[in-house]
Parts: structure tokens; sequence; C-alpha cells
């Protein structure tokens, strides 16, 4: 398919703005949108209309033949037909033996009316232009009309008197006049005074199917008046569709045999030039984004979106009217989504509804396809076949190169699409998703719907909310900030928050920084409810506040600040996480953290002493059950084996039921794949052997011995609990694991 690229592409679109044509050119009104007003001056032709209805109107003056003529000006809806009506009208009027009649048929509402209205409106105009006798000819076009009305007409010519009716309302003087005889009458006055009557005829084909049999039924019964000429424009198809229901076998090619017989000299407008059409599209987007002061820079509109636009919408610029549909939907959505998505995206998808709607639909209603995980292209041969499946249906009556540009379109919007067996080869990059996201793009899962919706979700954070809050955060203290934060999250926008605010995060000052991340600590309650998650809440507000503190750049301040989000964090499962992420694992290298390896030790140190203070009535692993096991892997490796070892031994000669409270806090959380969440699982020998670090088990053996007895000796490995408690399945699981191990050890 040939692209094409024509010179004033060159120009940036700021250069452009200040150029604007003049308000009637555009048919711009309120300044954003643009009317379907047809143009009627010659300098307002954008599209070579001009010469074409010269041409047309030439025909008609320079005839010397004084019988009629039927032209139809055949064109689609919105590629200028008015126009071209208008201009053969001006072109007439420059001729004192031309009479001009414009006749709308949308103004009756049946075909009595639509007879009589036509021959009042000829009497009319005809009356002006004639100097003498004008008084006459209205009477003979009137009795005209009410013979006709008054007689079956058929479109042979036959003239049948209907029944009962013969010349009602004509009176006596009529029975000696037939209509042969008014028609004669009339043409000759035209003859005298040496004019022809020219009927411009529009919009026949928005009518609805009887009304456009009876116009074409009126044009046959008076198309036969000598100095007379009609002019119709009209969709060739749909009309033709219309006449072969009542006058032909049913299909359209009978339709079209038919209207062979009345259009003497059919005529197809031409169609209005590619360059013309984009060139006018073009300057209707650049006067869009100015008057609603969006800027966007030279590269972007160039290298981006006018490239996109050309390779995938360029060829549906078919008529004027679709240019000004397109610029009538960004006049209407920018301004609503305006700092919410990416706005170049945003001009796409528009024109996706506007010139593939069926495609529209397809991607509007699958966001799971075109917005979802790019992996799951990957080694998913089910999955990429509906995907291919689904954009057959959205393309279905494009021909081969508009199906190609709508795919073009689809490559542009979601790029990860862009993969072998679905619609091309670019290996998919793993940066992908976060930059979606970062430049507020539709194949972003979280700003996808936004596109389609004109509006952002009540469980999503407006992107405009956010910036205006993030920069107020240096002038406003924590308090304030708390409180900003708990109203844009109300109810159910906690992980929205969070997302823009990681998203934004590297954007921050150091103070607005420190500022953000204890605010954020701060208010742990509104990010809690979701423990059961693979990645909780608390695990996403983790990563926020390790950016935040990176950011800090005066290093005393930044471990300062860390170890009051520590002791702040709340409830205890939120500070462990905030550590988490502040204190990455030895392994991961200095440049994973914001702390040396020293200051992650004192974090840690500090984080052990502030969950000892808070249970200081009752064990760890009793307090914090859930958390338990985190806060004895903290201990053991960032403070002190030794330590937690003594601290365990001390709680578990307390109380031998701590014993069993303790490997309950062992047995691992599973996620199942068949449900969305999760639970308890065994208590096995990976366990086992990190409690023995700290532990001796024999110990914890005698223990949960002297609570359970003898059931000990031969305890039962059973995942089951429908027959026993929890805690009876977990001593049990250990007890025999510790039978196994020692059993092993003797041989």
């Amino acid at each position: 398919m040939r692209r094409f690229w024509p010179s004033f592409f060159r120009k940036a679109p700021q250069q452009q703005s200040n150029q604007k044509p003049a308000v009637e050119n555009r048919g711009r009104s309120n300044d954003l949108y643009i009317t379907d007003s047809p143009v009627s001056r010659p300098e307002q032709d954008r599209f070579n209309r001009w010469s074409f209805s010269e041409r047309v109107a030439q025909t008609i003056t320079s005839r010397s033949d004084p019988s009629s003529i039927v032209i139809g000006i055949y064109g689609p809806w919105g590629d200028g037909k008015t126009t071209v009506l208008n201009f053969i009208e001006q072109y007439l009027q420059g001729n004192s033996n031309i009479i001009c009649v414009k006749f709308n048929p949308w103004r009756f509402t049946d075909e009595t009316s639509l007879i009589k209205g036509f021959f009042q409106d000829l009497a009319k105009a005809i009356g002006k232009s004639i100097s003498s006798d004008s008084e006459k000819i209205g009477e003979w076009l009137d009795k005209y009309s009410i013979a006709l009305t008054s007689f079956n007409v058929t479109f042979a010519g036959a003239v049948q008197v209907n029944a009962g009716q013969g010349f009602q309302g004509l009176g006596k003087s009529l029975s000696s006049v037939d209509l042969q005889d008014l028609k004669q009458r009339v043409e000759l006055h035209l003859k005298n005074e040496r004019k022809r009557v020219v009927i411009l005829m529009d919009d026949i084909d928005r009518l609805d199917k009887n009304e456009i049999q009876t116009v074409f039924k009126l044009v046959k019964l008076s198309a036969d008046f000598d100095y007379t000429a009609y002019i119709l424009a009209f969709d060739e198809a749909m009309v033709a569709a219309a006449l072969s229901e009542k006058y032909g076998s049913g299909d359209i090619k009978a339709g079209r045999n038919f209207l062979e017989k009345i259009i003497q000299v059919p005529l197809n407008l031409p169609k209005a030039d590619r360059v013309a059409l984009l060139e006018y599209c073009i300057e209707g987007i650049q006067e869009v984004l100015s008057d609603l002061n969006i800027q966007i820079s030279e590269e972007q509109f160039r290298y981006y979106f006018l490239k996109k636009f050309v390779d995938g919408l360029e060829i549906q610029l078919k008529t004027p009217r679709m240019v000004k549909r397109y610029i009538n939907a960004l006049a209407f959505s920018l301004p609503i989504l305006k700092g919410e998505v990416n706005l170049l995206d945003l001009m796409l998808v528009e024109g996706m509804r506007i010139f593939y709607p069926a495609l529209y639909e397809i991607v509007r209603n699958n966001s799971d396809i075109f917005a979802g995980s790019p992996f799951s292209y990957y080694n998913n041969q089910e999955f990429q076949q509906r995907t291919l499946n689904l954009i057959d249906v959205g393309t279905q009556g494009l021909n081969t190169d508009e199906a190609m540009s709508a795919k073009d379109l689809l490559k542009a919007l979601f790029p990860h699409m862009n993969r072998s067996g679905v619609l091309g080869n670019v290996d998919y990059i793993s940066s992908w998703k976060e930059e979606y996201d970062r430049e507020q793009r539709v194949a972003s899962i979280h700003y996808f719907s936004r596109f389609f919706s004109y509006s952002v979700s009540s469980n999503d954070v407006s992107d405009q909310e956010i910036a205006a809050f993030l920069s107020q955060i240096e002038n406003n203290s924590i308090e304030e900030i708390v409180t900003n934060i708990r109203r844009i999250i109300g109810d159910r926008r906690a992980n929205a928050f969070i997302l823009k605010a990681r998203d934004k995060s590297k954007q921050l000052s150091s103070l607005a920084s420190q500022k953000l991340a204890l605010a954020i600590s701060m208010i742990g309650d509104v990010f809690s409810g979701d423990r059961d998650l693979i990645i909780s809440s608390f695990s996403k507000v983790g990563m926020v506040v390790n950016e935040l503190v990176k950011n800090i750049d005066v290093h005393e301040i930044r471990l300062d600040v860390a170890k009051k989000i520590i002791s702040q964090a709340s409830p205890i499962e939120f500070a462990l996480e905030c550590f988490y992420w502040l204190t990455p694992s030895k392994q991961s290298g200095e440049e994973d953290s914001a702390f040396s390896v020293e200051q992650r030790h004192v974090l840690a140190k500090f984080l052990i002493q502030e969950i000892i203070k808070l249970s200081c009535n009752a064990p760890i692993y009793i307090k914090f059950p859930e958390d338990a096991r985190t806060i004895i892997y903290v201990w053991e490796h960032w403070v002190s084996i030794e330590e937690a070892s003594q601290y365990l031994i001390k709680t578990l000669d307390q109380d031998p039921q701590n014993s069993v409270e303790l490997l309950k806090c062992y047995v691992p959380t599973k996620w199942s794949s068949a449900f969305y969440g999760a639970r308890k699982g065994d208590f096995e020998r990976s366990q086992y052997d990190d409690l023995s670090k700290l532990v001796d088990p024999s110990f914890i053996y005698e223990l949960i011995y002297s609570v359970y007895g003898a059931v000990l000796d031969n305890p039962k490995y059973d995942s089951n609990e429908s027959q026993r408690s929890f805690d009876e399945k977990v001593v049990n699981q250990f007890a025999y694991i510790h039978q196994a191990v020692l059993k092993s050890k003797d041989r």
C-alpha cells in the first residue's frame, strides 16, 4: 500500500497553529466543533469541487435543445454533493435566462403534499423571473398539481381517474382542459421568455424508502416539461436499493436499471484529493490542540502521531464529512481526558472509533487481550488464535489495504502485540509494562478503560489530582499530607494511589520524598486487608517507601527517616514489608539498597527492639502469629542467631503450650491456582531444619509431648484435617519428622 508524506508535515504543529483558516472555511462552531454546513463560495473550495460544478452548470447553459434533462450527481454521504449544488446554483445565478429552484423533499410527509409543494415552489420561482402572465402560470401549475394528485399516474405515463375523485376541487373550468394542455401553456411561456428552469434536489438518499420512491415518481411525472433541467444529488447505491423494492426484482441491479430510465446524465462526484483531505484533517487537529492549549512537541506530533495516523487511519479519510466527524470527536474527548491519558494515543483511539467502529468495539470489550500481560502471547497458541480471530471479526468488510492499516493501528497502540504469531516479530521488552503506565498508554491495563469510558473510574485516582497533591508536598506538614492521602484514597482507591505514587516517586525532591514516605508509613490501615494475596498492598507500599527513601540525599537523614518509618508503621506486617524493601539481602549488593550493610544491621536491630516492646506481655509468635516467622528470620540473619535462640528457649520454658504455637508459626502459607487465595500447608522437613537451628528439636518434642501425651508415641503424618484440629495435625507432623530424623541418626 502506498504511503505518502505531504511537504506540510515538515512544519511543527505549534508553527501552524497561528495560521488558522477562516472560520467559515472550516465551519467551526463554539471554537471547537466543526459544523456540517456545506460551503457556497468558490474561495472556500478545498477539494476541487468548483471546476466540476462549473462544468455541470455550463452543460445546462449551453443547451439549445428545449427538451428536459435529468442529471444525477452520485456520491456517498459527506462527499460534498450539497457543496456542488451550491456551486452550480451560484454559477447559474449569473445567467438571467436561468431560473433556479432548490426543492427540499424533506418538508413533505406524503405524496400529495410533495407534488403540490413542488409545483408551488416551481410557480413561485417562475413568477419572480417572468415579467408577464406570472399569475396565469401559477394558476396553471396549481391545476396541474391538483390533477396529478387526483389521478393515478403511473411511471409509464398512463393516467387513470381515481374512483370518486375525478377533477374534484378544480371546478367546471377544468373539464375541458387536460394535463397536456396545461403543460404546453407553461412550456410556451418559458419559450417566449427565453427561460430555462433548473430544479436542484438534494438529500434524496436520506429519505425513507417510500419517500424516495415518491420523489422519483414526481421527477418522472414532471421531467418531460420542455425548458427544464433536474440536478439530483444522492448516493446511488442507497437510492437504487430503495427503488428496487417497488419497481424492480428486489436486487440493487434492478434499482440501478430503473435509475437509468430516469437519469439521463449520471455523474460520479470525483473523489476528494487524498492530500487535500489529509491536510484538512491535520489542520483541524492542530486547531483543536491550539484551542485546548495542548502542547505537543514537533517530534511527538510528527514522528509518533502523524506516522501512526498515516499508517493506520489515513486510508479511511474518504470524505470531508468523515474528517469533520473525527475532528469533532477530538474536540469532545481531549478536554475530558487531558492530563489523564496519553493524548496521542487518545487521538488514535478516537480515529479507530470513527473509522473502524467494529474493531473499536472488539478492542473496547476485550481488555484482557489488548491490555493484558504481554507474556500471555508467549507459547500460548490458544491465546494467540483467539486474538487473531477477534481482529478478523473487527476487520470484516474492509478491503485488504484497509485491513492492513487497521492492524498497523493496533500495532501502534498495543506494541506488545508485535509478537510472532499475532501481529509482528518484535521480541518482548521487560520494561514495556512500566513504560505503558508511566506514559499513560492505552496498552496499560491501568489506563485502558479511561480511553473507552471518557472518565476516571471510581476505583482509580485522577492523574491530575495526584499531580496537584505531589506539587504541594514540600509546603505541607506531615499531618496535612496524611489527611490529603486519606481524602484521595477514600474507601477503595488505595492500590491506585500507590501505583501512581510509585510512578511519580523518582521525580520528587529529597524533601518531598522524605515527607511522603513518613506520611505513607503512618496510614498502614488504609492498605490492609489483602494478606492472602501473593503480592499484598503492603508489599506494593513497601516498594514505594523504598524508592522515596532512596531519593533522600543526606545519608544521616535517610537513616533517621527509615527508623521513623519502621517505628510508626502499623500493623506489624506493614513495618516488616517496609523493612524488607529498605534492606534487601546481602547478596543483592550495595547498589540495590539505600543503606550500607552496616546500616541495614542497625535497622534490623531497631526493628526487633520495637517488636519486643510491642509484645512485652506475650511471646512474639503468639502476639504476631502471622508474622512471627519473618520476625525470627530477620532476628537470626540480621541481628544475632544467639539472641533469637535464647529468646525462643526462654519463652518456651514459660509454658509448654507455647511450643505448639511456635510450630504453627512455621507452617508455610501456600497459594493455590484453583482459587485466588491462600491456605496453611503442612509442617515439612524444611521447617523442621530451620527451627532446629534455633531450638533443639528434642526439647520441643518434650514440650509438645507434655501437652499431647502418648498419642505422639506413634504419630501420623496426615495432611487431612477433617478428622482432627490444625494443632493436632501440626504436632503430629513435627513428631513424625522428629522420630524419622532420630531413626536415621541411629543407623
